[in-house]
């Protein structure tokens, strides 16, 4: 059973992980596996694919492959220092990637092709406070727009959407509250749409459990005029 399915443009293959432990890929015109492309310690916590990379996260550290060459990790690394990964996520107009982690924190690394600073921070996403004291939120998953440059979007395990924009380090708008908690995020291929998945994700014993419901919303109208990202041409 897979648990994890991306699709790469470039290789025109389907790349799947499963609680076999195995990074698998797929030819899609004859519908079988063309290649079993590692087979890991650990079953995968998240995956991302973009271009010709693909982004893995196990336990507290993350992995980036090449899917031309998949001896070696083309980067490995621990973002919070020990702390679980909950996702990860590629840029689709850039080389680098976001990871999330159970404790709300955000790291972001990213390249752009235009030889621009590097961006580079870690920042928390969800603080959230009661009683006076900040308590801990999950960042279940991350997803880039491919209309505007450098923002993306996070989603809580308390049912919570905030758009960044990672230029400028702040938060655009954040969504009205779900009634479960956000367990997927995926734009549409013009970035128009964004697709938030509530669920039960059975991460925390009192967490509020309604029927799963995928909204959709129009995102282009968000006023995007004075963030330091551009809309792509």
């Amino acid at each position: 059973m897979a648990m994890f399915i991306g699709y790469s443009n470039e290789t025109c293959q389907l790349v799947t992980s499963g609680f076999d432990k195995k990074l698998l890929l797929w030819d899609m015109h004859t519908k079988k596996t063309s290649l079993c492309l590692r087979s890991l310690d650990a079953e995968v916590d998240s995956m991302s694919v973009s271009g010709f990379n693909v982004t893995i996260a196990i336990g507290a550290s993350m992995h980036v492959y090449d899917l031309r060459y998949f001896d070696q990790p083309v980067e490995s690394k621990e973002a919070f220092n020990g702390t679980h990964l909950r996702c990860v996520s590629s840029i689709p107009d850039a080389e680098g990637f976001a990871v999330g982690s159970v404790d709300g924190r955000v790291s972001l690394q990213i390249s752009y092709p235009s030889g621009s600073d590097e961006i580079r921070y870690i920042f928390r996403c969800h603080p959230k406070s009661k009683d006076g004291r900040h308590y801990l939120v999950s960042v279940n998953d991350i997803a880039f727009s491919p209309l505007v440059s450098g923002a993306f979007a996070t989603g809580d395990n308390e049912g919570y959407v905030t758009i960044w924009d990672a230029g400028s380090r702040r938060r655009l708008v954040e969504l009205p509250r779900y009634p479960n908690s956000v367990a997927s995020l995926s734009y549409n291929h013009t970035g128009q749409l964004l697709a938030v998945a509530s669920s039960h994700t059975y991460q925390e014993a009192k967490e509020i459990e309604k029927p799963p419901r995928i909204f959709i919303h129009r995102v282009d109208s968000i006023d995007i005029g004075s963030i330091s990202a551009s809309k792509r041409s």
